[in-house]
This record gives structure tokens, sequence and C-alpha cells, in this order.
């Protein structure tokens, strides 16, 4: 049995706008069974949307009642499928033309398939076949709406399959009709794979209807039952039932029948409670205030109706908390859903815990589930109370990549999320855009990602109106003429994600009302500064009540509630309270002034506070929107950024070493190198906890350096020592393998065997001087003898010895050298040592491909303490099209038995690279690698002219 309401709004509904109803009942059919109570069914809700609906009712089969002079469903006559098309038409498409129109429909609807096989949904008629011939296809119905220029849109199924229009026809297909601006409502009585039930009175879901359209379930206030309304009351009439209701809503809530109010609000009564949420989201004990979402706040319920995982993502400021906390949230648990909230801060999976420890009076398998069960989520939620449907609302997504340090900790908190496929938790995470780019790197989020987002669209039109001028006008206040057309230019100018701003300009201009008249007025919203002056005027005045010494105190308190990103990408972070008192140090007199600040930032609005179980207090931002909205606030992010991000990776680092104390944990290589480096500037930023953690730090890398220190001297001596006693054998070796080859009585299988032999001594040879020039290099005693050659000669010996190998590889060797570079006092021999080594390295790492060697001179100006010195330096550049380095290897490359992934395929142990930076430096030069992996490599040796040893 099915049921088809249907209303299109496309702006404020008039009172005197015709309503036209096509009432269906059908109870007779040739080839499915018979429906008497259809026919009962649509005759009480025509009499309802009669009587309470304002509705001009045309019932379908229709009889005269003559005594009655009015129409009625009757269950003596068929309904055929052309009567019933014919009649779909000419009410949608002329009778209801510009109005609002409601279609209801009682009777049967089934699935056939098509020709390609795919299955298909049907409204039975009396002469219809199961392959759907003479019955009205859904797709049809759906192109027949399409066309029709209603005023609002309603459709309400009761029948088998009915889900079928939803889910198929209309979702599969994005619901080309409903992108427009008009108002819709969709609700039908089961899922497509379901059947709708009756009852001795007849249908289940259109009892329910009955029922919540009723006098008892109206607003008190105002006497009306709207879709959203009945639709709560539905899905919570038929729980339990076998049947599910399926909702898709678009624009503001449709009233659908009308009743004297119980409790109507006296004319000229007035509210003083200020409506508006300055930077405060909305929330569920404001929601009566949240006005102009509600078209995204039914597509969010619509897709919760097709998925269990959606992500809401918007810019900044666009109200993504607002439409879930305000808008969703209040409607889900009306409808019996036990919602639950958190942010991933720093610990995502301790704050997973914390949400549904409550679930679990065994601890120790809430935390198995959360940190190691490979579908820990889908056990979890096997364990929840079985009465109810659960909603878990992650705001704030963003932290897990902005706040969350450890990767491991983000990839699980992402891997359980990810896992809410089915069942009775959905999931819904808010997540500002310019975050969308780091969820890429998850497979399984990023498919949900493309398939179930809702992205936040901006509040225009008659949307904002409502945002600006609802919550005035249900404090009995009305915004004066010319005030609303102002405000919405302001906005409509702005970026988008200004809507905080516009919240608090409203709540500045609310505190400035005139309370004679009830009115807002421009001439007060034109002194605030309008939507983006007002916070900064706010902000500035606020500041500059303070002394100089504690506007530095708030600049400290403002920075420290900001994680600075790389580039401009920055995001509010939480502080301890306790942490921001010891930017004073221990005095504990300056702490109490810093606490009379942090009072005044907050009851400026400014800033907010949260408290925990265990009594530890927290402060935030109000919003994000003051990072750029507070001019003073956005030039203090500007300046200084890598220091601050500096701050935030220590004390990432204290947090780590904090819940797992041991000294593994402490700071140490480069991090620890660049905290001492700006210990000086760091020191007074630290509270006593981090100052102790960075001492300790600095004690344990001492201790390491020494252990180091000694064991690399025990390693100096035993290679050192080693290998005089290796190249000695080494030598003799190789000359009996030269002697024995010159023998002409050998065969030529002996002498390729004495070839090899000859060359794997050479190689071995090669690595045994590397480890002595090493190791006279680390003991400080490497001799160099410089004297005068010609740059030129060097390079050509060079080529001739290295373009076979070169070329051996399919590459093409290319020289550019100045002829006119002149001589060079250096060590010739380590020179060539270093440029062979550049070069063969790019013939190893190079296939079919370029290698490169520039030489050329340049003059480098050198600051000397007394008098700037120009240097004339002499650049050597090896550039080859090979396999590239990575980023993380380069940070190490020039580090001995530094090979990456490649000593394998390659061979090599890393100490060419190492002795060759050594030679460099220490003839008072240097050498430079840039590379990109897959794209090649640029080495560049910088070397002065005359060298100074």
């Amino acid at each position: 049995m099915v049921v088809i309401l249907v209303l299109l709004r496309k702006n404020e509904r008039h009172s005197d706008m015709a309503r036209y109803a096509l009432i269906i009942g059908i109870a007779k059919y040739d080839n499915f069974t018979n429906l008497p109570k259809a026919v009962d069914d649509a005759e009480k809700i025509a009499q309802l949307l009669k009587e309470h609906g304002r509705f001009d009712v045309q019932p379908l089969p229709g009889k005269l009642i003559e005594s009655e002079n009015c129409w009625q469903v009757t269950a003596e006559k068929k309904l055929i499928g052309k009567e019933l098309g014919q009649a779909l038409r000419l009410f949608l498409l002329e009778k209801a033309k510009g109005s609002e129109a409601l279609i209801y429909f009682a009777g049967h609807g089934f699935e056939a398939p098509s020709l390609t096989g795919e299955p298909k949904g049907y409204l039975a008629t009396s002469d219809c076949h199961k392959d759907g011939q003479n019955a009205i296809a859904f797709d049809d119905f759906n192109t027949l709406i399409a066309k029709s220029q209603l005023s609002s849109l309603v459709v309400l199924l009761d029948c088998c399959y009915a889900g079928s229009l939803l889910e198929r026809s209309f979702i599969r297909s994005s619901f080309p009709i409903f992108n427009s601006k008009q108002d819709y409502c969709l609700i039908t009585a089961s899922r497509a794979f379901e059947r709708a039930r009756e009852d001795a009175e007849g249908g289940i879901f259109t009892k329910a209807v009955i029922k919540g359209l009723s006098r008892d379930k109206a607003d008190e206030t105002t006497g009306e039952v709207n879709a959203n309304d009945l639709m709560s009351f539905v899905s919570r009439e038929l729980k339990g039932s076998g049947q599910e209701a399926i909702y898709m809503g678009g624009g503001r809530s449709i009233p659908l029948v009308f009743y004297p109010p119980q409790n109507p609000v006296a004319s000229g009564v007035v509210s003083e409670e200020c409506p508006y949420r300055g930077l405060e989201a909305f929330d569920k004990e404001h929601a009566k205030f949240f006005f102009g979402r509600q078209k995204v706040v039914n597509l969010i319920q619509q897709k919760l109706e097709q998925a269990n995982f959606i992500p809401i993502i918007g810019a900044s400021g666009s109200g993504k908390s607002s439409v879930v906390k305000a808008g969703l949230i209040p409607v889900l648990e009306n409808n019996g859903w036990q919602v639950l909230e958190m942010t991933p801060d720093v610990e995502p999976l301790a704050e997973l815990r914390g949400v549904f420890k409550t679930f679990f009076s065994n601890t120790r398998e809430l935390y198995d589930l959360i940190r190691k069960h490979p579908e820990g989520l889908r056990q979890l939620v096997l364990r929840l109370p079985d009465s109810e449907r659960f909603l878990l609302l992650v705001d704030q997504f963003e932290e897990v990549f902005t706040l969350c340090p450890k990767e491991e900790e983000r990839h699980r908190f992402i891997e359980l999320l990810t896992q809410c496929h089915k069942g009775r938790l959905a999931i819904i995470t808010t997540m500002r855009a310019d975050f969308l780019e780091p969820c890429l790197n998850y497979e399984s989020l990023t498919q949900l990602i493309q398939e179930q987002t809702v992205y936040m669209p901006p509040l225009l039109g008659g949307e904002l109106e409502e945002a600006i001028a609802s919550p005035a006008n249900l404090q009995g206040y009305q915004l004066e003429r010319g005030l609303l057309g102002t405000i919405q230019q302001d906005v409509i100018g702005q970026e988008k994600g200004c809507l905080p701003l516009l919240q608090f300009a409203l709540t500045e201009l609310w505190q400035q009302r005139d309370q004679q008249a009830h009115q807002l007025t421009v001439a007060k919203y034109k002194e605030l500064g309008g939507v983006t002056g007002a916070l900064n005027r706010h902000a500035e005045n606020l500041y500059q009540g303070f002394t100089p010494q504690q506007q530095d105190w708030v600049k400290r308190i403002f920075l420290k509630l900001v994680r600075t990103g790389s580039q401009t990408k920055d995001t509010r972070q939480w502080q301890a309270k306790t942490k921001l008192l010891s930017i004073a140090g221990e005095n504990p007199d300056e702490q109490q002034v810093i606490s009379d600040v942090l009072e005044r930032l907050i009851q400026g609005r400014l800033l907010v506070l949260d408290c925990e179980a265990t009594g530890e207090i927290w402060v935030d931002l109000a919003h994000e929107a003051l990072m750029e909205a507070w001019e003073r606030f956005a030039k203090w992010r500007k300046t200084g950024r890598e220091f601050r991000r500096l701050i935030n990776r220590l004390e990432d680092a204290f947090r780590e070493w904090q819940e797992q104390p041991d000294d593994g944990n402490l700071m140490m290589g480069r991090l620890l190198t660049q905290v001492q480096h700006k210990w000086q500037e760091l020191e007074p930023e630290m509270d006593t906890t981090v100052k102790d953690f960075y001492h300790r730090s600095v004690v344990f890398e001492q201790q390491k350096l020494q252990l180091y220190e000694a064991a690399n001297q025990a390693k100096r001596l035993f290679l050192a020592n080693m290998s005089y006693e290796l190249r000695t054998p080494m030598n003799a070796l190789l000359g009996f393998t030269q002697v024995m080859s010159n023998d002409n009585s050998l065969s030529a299988e002996n002498k390729e065997n004495l070839a090899i032999i000859n060359r794997a001594g050479e190689h071995l040879l090669n690595l045994i001087n590397d480890i002595l020039d090493l190791s006279k290099i680390e003991a400080g005693k490497m001799t160099f003898y410089p004297r005068i050659f010609d740059i030129e000669t060097l390079i050509n010996n060079i080529v001739l010895f290295i373009k076979p190998a070169i070329e051996k590889n399919g590459n093409i060797l290319e020289v550019d050298c100045n002829q006119h570079l002149g001589t060079m006092y250096a060590d010739e021999t380590r020179m060539r040592q270093v440029l062979l080594n550049l070069l063969s390295n790019a013939a190893k790492f190079t296939k079919n491909g370029k290698v490169r060697l520039i030489v050329n001179s340049e003059e480098q100006s050198l600051q000397d303490t007394l008098k700037p010195t120009v240097v004339d330096m002499i650049t050597f550049t090896v550039i080859d099209t090979g396999i590239g380095i990575s980023d993380n290897l380069q940070e190490n490359l020039f580090e001995p038995f530094t090979t990456g992934d490649t000593s394998k395929k390659y061979g090599g142990v890393g100490l060419g690279l190492a002795i060759s930076h050594h030679f460099c430096k220490m003839m008072g030069g240097d050498i430079f690698v840039k590379s990109k992996l897959g794209e090649g490599s640029t080495f560049t040796v910088r070397l002065p002219r005359n060298i100074n040893l």
C-alpha cells in the first residue's frame, strides 16, 4: 500500500496561497490482491487534510456524495493506469501550478526487472501487470515532478518497496528535481527491500501518519504540525514494527495541518534573552534560535538513512558544528537516538575510549577493543544497549592532523571510525575543508569522503534572511527598515565562512538594541563597524584596556592558543589554565594578575573555558574566526612562525615522554639541537615541567655522546690497524694475479678467472683505502699535498677515465667547462677522487639518461671580522637524470655508511660521499645536493681557487 504526500515551496508561505491535495486510494486490482483498507486510509487522510490542512482535496477514484455535495474516495471503482497518469499530469502541471500541492497514494507498490535486468519501482494501478505494464513507474513520476512549477513539494509513500522511489530513482540519480530552491519533503513507509504491513485497521504507516497529524501532536504555540515533526513521530511509532520509514527533505519545514494553539504566545510579549551566539556554536539548548540551515539538516538526515558514516566538510566558520548540534541532534534525540560527542584532541584513541566507557564495566576490555582488536569498533557496537541507535559526533576532525603527533595513533583512530559500515552506530565528522588533502592518505577514509560527504554551502538568500531576522523576531524584536539588506550586503561581500563574524556582530547589535521600540537599528549596526568590523573593534577595545605588561601577556596567551601550521594554515588548541598562568613564572602575584587578564578575556567573549572531571580548567579561543578577524592577532601570527612551530614540536615531545617516561622518549637528534640553539628564547615560554624535560634530555644526550666518542675512538683504532693488516697481503695477491695472467700457457678460462680475482681484489683494496682515509680524517691525521695544476687538464683526464662507465648504461655525457678557468692551487689527487666519486655515482644510478659536468668560476663575498673579502671560487656541478634521492636520505647523505635502500641493487657501502664531504670541508669548500626521487640529482662542489690549509 502506498501513500504519497507532495508539497513544494519556493519562498515564504502566504496564508492565502491555494493548497491542493490529490488523494489516491486503490482497492480493486486485476492482477494483485484487493486492498479495501487502502480506501479507508485514503479517505481518513482526505478528511484530515480538508478539515485541518486547508487543502482543496481531489479524491481518486472518486464518488460524489450528493447529500453532502462532496467527493470521496470509493472502493467501488477501479483506477486504471491511463486515468491515473492523466490525473497526475493535470494536477502537477496545471491545477496546482504555482501553488502548494499535496499528493497521497494508497495502494500496491512493486518492483519488476527492466530490459537491462535492473529492478524498477512502480505504483500499481487497477489494470497493471506484474511486469510494470499500465503501472506508474517511479522514474516517470520523478520526471513529471521535474516539469512541474509548484510552490512546495512533500511526498509520502505507504506501500511495499516504497523506498525504491527514494533509494533508487531519486537518491541514486542525485534527485535532480530537488536541486532547485524549492522546499520539499518525501517520506516512504519502508525501505526498498521491505514490505509495508497492515493491521486490522489498515496500513500501520498511514495509521502512524494520522496519529502524527492529530491535535495533540500540534505545536502548543503555533497549533501546527509540520513535515519534520511528522517524520520524527512516525519514526518513533514504527520502531520495532519491521519496517522503517525513509525521509528526504529540503528547505524549510512545511506545515501540514493547523489547530488552534493550546498555549499561544501573547501578542506583544518580548523576551530580552539574546538569541544570537557570538563566536560560540549553536547547540541543542539554543536550537530554537537556529535558523536558515534546514535544507542541510534534512540532507544529513537523508544521508543517515543510506549510510553510517557522514563527513561534513566546509570552510572555517561555515557553521558545521551548529548544523549538527542545533539542527540535527535535537531531531535525532526526539526520535530515540542517543548522541555521543567528542573531539580528537592530542590523543584521539583516549578520547574515543572516554566516550564509550560508561557502557563498559570492564575498562580493560574497552581498551583492548580500541587499541588492538582488528574489528574494534564493530565489536564495541555489539556491546552497546540493544534498544537504542547511537550517533557519535567527532567534531573538529582536523585535530587528528593538527594536534595528534603520532601517526600510529592517527591511523588506528581513522581505521576504527571507517569500520562503521552498518549497524546501530552512525558517525558524523565535521572538518575544515582545508584539511581535505591529508585525508587522502587514508584509503578507507578517502572512499567514504567521495561517497558520503555533505559539503556546507554558503548561507544565501532566504536562508540568510532567516538566520538574521528570525531569532530577533522570535524574541519580539524587529529589524529596522534597510538593516536586513545592509547586513546581507556585508555578508555577501565577504569570503565564505564569515558566519561567526555575522553572529558576533548581531550579538553586539543586540546589546545596543532599542528596548523601547523593540528594534535593531541601522545606525547602531554601522557604529559597530558592520559584520567584519564588529569583532575587530570589540577585541581592540578590550586589548587597549590593559596595561603594557598585560598586553604582552595577552599576546603570549593568544599565541599559545594557536597551533602554528605550515604556511598560514593555523588551528586553535586548548591549553590548561595552569600552563597559561606559568607565563608569569613562579611569582604568585603575577600569576594572579594573569588570572585576572584571562577572566576579562573570557567575560569579553574572546576566550572560553572548559572543566574536566578532574577539576583541571582548560582555555580555548572562542572561535577560529578570531585569528583573522582581529587584525592585531593576525599580525602576531605572521611573525615568528618557525619559532612557534618549534615550541609545538617541543611540547609534543614532552607529552609523549609524559605518557612513557623512559630515556628513549627524551628529546634527541635534530630536534634537541634546534631547541638547544633557541633555548635562550624558548625558556621564558616554557613551564617548569618542560624545562626539566629539556635539561634531562641535554644530560642524556651528553652521556650518549661520551659513550659514542669512546666507541668511535675504539672503532677508528681497530679500522686503522685492520686496514693496514689487510692492505699488505691484498697488494701481494694482486701482484701475483698480474704475474700469472702474463703466463701464455694458461687457458682462456683460467685467464678470465684471474681477471675476476683481480677486479674483486681492486674493489676490496679501494674499500680498504676508503676506510683508511675515513680513519685518518676522523683522527685528524689526513695530510693534503696542494700544488698548482691546470683545471681544464684535470677535467679532460677525468672525462677520459669515466666516459666508458657512463656510456655503459646507455647514458650521454655532456661536459661544459669554461676554457679560461686557468689554474688552481689544491690537492689534485683528492680533487680527482671527489669528482670521480660523484661521476661514478651518476653513472651507476642513471640508465639511458644524461650526465652533465659543469665547471665554472664565481666570486664569493666572505664577511671577515675586519673587512669583507672577495674569494674566487671554482664550482663543479654533476647533474644526472637517474633515480634521485628521497628527502629523508638527503638529510644524512654525507654521513658514513649511508646508502638507503639501493645498496643491494647497485652495490657500495656509503663511504665515498662521506669522504668527499670531508675533503671539500678540509680544503675550505663544501658539497651540496639537490634531488627529487625519480627525477635525478645535482651535486655541487664549491672550492676556493687557492686553498689555505
